[in-house]
């Protein structure tokens, strides 16, 4: 079922890059699965007049977990384009 070895011949980048590719796409289907949830619960579900105190209540947490998200999202591929344009900048100046 599960590969005892699933890392082995890879090297510690190609490791990161997939630790980093899992986080990604989990963090990205979490903001979509809220984004859609709130969609429907509006689209679909019959509203009244006034919002419940603990919906009121949800809706924020579910506000910060997307904006956490959006976040992340933005960080990680921050971190990686500044880092690969840092990488090949060296080189470029290495090889002049």
């Amino acid at each position: 079922m599960f590969r005892k070895h699933s890392y082995e011949g890879l090297t510690p980048d190609e490791i990161e890059v997939r630790v980093w590719a899992f986080v990604v796409k989990s963090v990205t289907l979490l903001v979509l699965g809220i984004a859609f949830g709130v969609l429907y619960a509006i689209a679909f579900e019959e509203q009244s007049e006034v919002l419940a105190p603990i919906d009121a209540v949800f809706l924020e947490i579910l506000k910060a977990v997307a904006f956490m998200g959006v976040g992340t999202l933005g960080g990680i591929s921050g971190r990686k384009a500044v880092s690969s344009y840092a990488e090949k900048k060296a080189a470029e100046e290495e090889a002049e």
